[in-house]
């Protein structure tokens, strides 16, 4: 009996130990702006919601919009917006409620909800027709959007997108998918 008392309070001093090690509190946003925001311009509020807004690259050339995924921010494409943005105006966002943006003031973080706000950045930027780039999270929303505003996408790109399952995936009457060009 007293051997497994001495052994349950070394676990658990153990886990308390465990926890304080792993705990990291939470920083100000004055901090993380100072580390992640290149300049307060890069802030600016679309359909009532405060995105961060990345947009580099010649503002006539052809236009790129880089989605996401679930737990990251608009950084995930900094390595592919500096290979890009020499022949493409490359833009790229924190999603409601990701990265530096803001929450929704609305509360609704739906598909439909971040859809709308995709189609009020592009006409805020003057971005008539882009090429969408999604991963993960952000293929869903990029394909969705593709589907739901045809003439706004040159081309889709998806990276390990989610939300696209067919039932016809491993059959040879899977539909084919149609090839889009400019």
């Amino acid at each position: 009996m007293r051997l497994s008392l001495v052994l349950a309070l070394v676990v658990i001093a153990a886990l308390a130990l465990g926890l304080f090690w792993l705990w990291t509190p939470d920083r100000s946003r004055a901090v993380l702006e100072a580390a992640y925001l290149d300049s307060p311009g890069d802030l600016i509020e679309i359909d009532g919601v405060r995105l961060h807004v990345r947009d580099s690259g010649s503002r006539e050339a052809p236009a790129l919009i880089m989605l996401h995924g679930f737990g990251s921010s608009l950084h995930t494409w900094e390595p592919w917006a500096e290979a890009l943005s020499d022949r493409y105006r490359v833009v790229r966002f924190d999603i409601p409620g990701s990265g530096l943006s803001g929450p929704d003031p609305t509360g609704d973080y739906s598909d439909d909800r971040t859809l709308t706000v995709l189609r009020a950045l592009m006409d805020t930027l003057a971005v008539e027709q882009a090429t969408l780039v999604g991963n993960s999270m952000g293929g869903r929303f990029a394909w969705r959007f593709a589907a739901a505003h045809p003439e706004r996408v040159d081309r889709l790109v998806l990276i390990s997108s989610d939300g696209f399952a067919s039932h016809f995936s491993n059959t040879a009457s899977a539909p084919t998918c149609r090839r889009w060009s400019s």
